[in-house]
């Protein structure tokens, strides 16, 4: 409803995420519309998401983004960036991030901040099961 509502304060923005994440969250997506006939996009899944389980402090960010790289042993690939509209409060918080971990020596972190936020929320939603 908010990006019906509000959507000229969307903003787009880049955003880099593992692969296989990207890969369930299409999936998801899809499953989603059709067991609910709604037009859902990805771009409101990530809101949704950077929404949920993105932190506005960096050294959360960091502490997210370890947790994340120890969950998967380290195995994090580079990723895959895609750019997607999302809420004035998402877009104050993550438009800001890639500067902030640079300024704190990190700056190659963004792709495991953003995945660990990702990844909270498809499991969180796997959890609950499907859209209906």
């Amino acid at each position: 409803m908010d990006l019906k509502l509000g959507k000229n304060q969307w903003r787009t923005l880049p955003f880099r995420f593992a692969p296989d994440l990207v890969a369930a969250l299409s999936a998801r997506v899809g499953q989603d519309r059709e067991a609910s006939g709604r037009q859902l996009t990805i771009a409101q899944y990530v809101d949704a998401a950077m929404r949920l389980y993105l932190p506005a402090a960096t050294d959360a960010q960091l502490a997210l983004a370890e947790a994340f790289f120890i969950r998967r042993e380290g195995d994090v690939p580079a990723g895959r960036q895609a750019s997607h509209r999302v809420s004035p409060g998402v877009y104050e918080v993550a438009s800001k991030l890639p500067n902030d971990l640079r300024m704190v020596g990190r700056a190659r972190t963004g792709v495991h901040v953003y995945s660990a936020a990702l990844d909270l929320f498809l499991t969180a939603l796997g959890e609950e099961g499907p859209l209906v």
